[in-house]
């Protein structure tokens, strides 16, 4: 039986101008035929994965940094933050003076005033096609507390450090620096307490019968951290922080010297 590979997106499968590797694209359809399974394992929410990525045909995908986990086109499991966990949240960050949006399965949501001191933080990242997809489906709301389906939210320019708003959610949320971010001191991502990408790999596997012995997770940001650490084989990019690679069990060569390809011949999987 073949095994699980799970894939974090931004800085493992593309880069971050936007752009895949050829041998990583080569790699994953190689790695199928081989009779693994491919599941993306992203921090975004499903509806800000690039869509020509979805359409190589991954077996599933873990999103929203575990919150939303789906198998072969079916969604097994959504996690949603409580009203209290919204209200707690959104008055930090209110009081962080940091602008934040909110991810919700196939939408977005912001409030006004947030949404241009965001699209000019995105348009910093330069992948303009990918800008104009998300932000068209952006739903603009002045209070997240209403919503009964927000995974996460994710925040820009917080007059607060990370570790600060770390300490005042703790219990409640967990809190991350941001994974595309060059300045991390003031962006981060917040999501339910114990809710991350291998909580949502846990998920998966348990339904497609696949031990944890036979999963591999590729990551090399923030986020990553505890897949690399749940799955049996844990690989990060050379491009990854040092002390994410000193959690791997392979650290590869860097995304854009064909890393990815060059871990999954080492191990044998293609």
């Amino acid at each position: 039986m073949g095994k699980a590979l799970f894939f974090d997106v931004d800085g493992t499968l593309v880069n971050f101008q936007g752009k895949m590797p050829e041998s990583a694209r080569a790699a994953l359809i190689k790695a199928q035929q081989n009779g693994h399974q491919i599941v993306l394992c992203s921090g975004r929410s499903k509806i800000q994965i690039y869509s020509w990525l979805l359409e190589l045909g991954f077996d599933g995908i873990v999103a929203a940094t575990g919150a939303y986990v789906e198998c072969g086109g079916k969604v097994l499991y959504r996690h949603f933050m409580t009203k209290e966990e919204l209200r707690t949240v959104t008055a930090l960050l209110d009081e962080a003076d940091a602008c934040y949006s909110a991810q919700a399965g196939n939408r977005m949501i912001t409030s006004a005033k947030h949404r241009e001191r965001q699209m000019a933080r995105f348009k910093n990242l330069g992948d303009e096609e990918m800008i104009d997809y998300i932000w068209s489906h952006v739903e603009i709301a002045d209070d997240l507390v209403q919503f009964e389906d927000i995974e996460k939210i994710v925040y820009y320019e917080s007059k607060m450090p990370v570790q600060e708003i770390r300490e005042r959610l703790s219990g409640m949320c967990d809190v991350t620096e941001s994974s595309f971010e060059a300045d991390i001191s003031d962006s981060g991502e917040i999501t339910c307490s114990g809710i991350n990408k291998a909580y949502g790999i846990q998920k998966y596997i348990e339904y497609a019968g696949i031990d944890r012995e036979d999963t591999v997770a590729f990551g090399d940001g923030p986020n990553d951290f505890d897949m690399i650490e749940y799955a049996a084989t844990g690989v990060v990019m050379g491009n990854a922080q040092e002390t994410l690679k000193s959690r791997a069990d392979f650290v590869t060569k860097g995304i854009d010297e064909d890393g990815l390809a060059y871990a999954m011949e080492a191990l044998g999987l293609i």
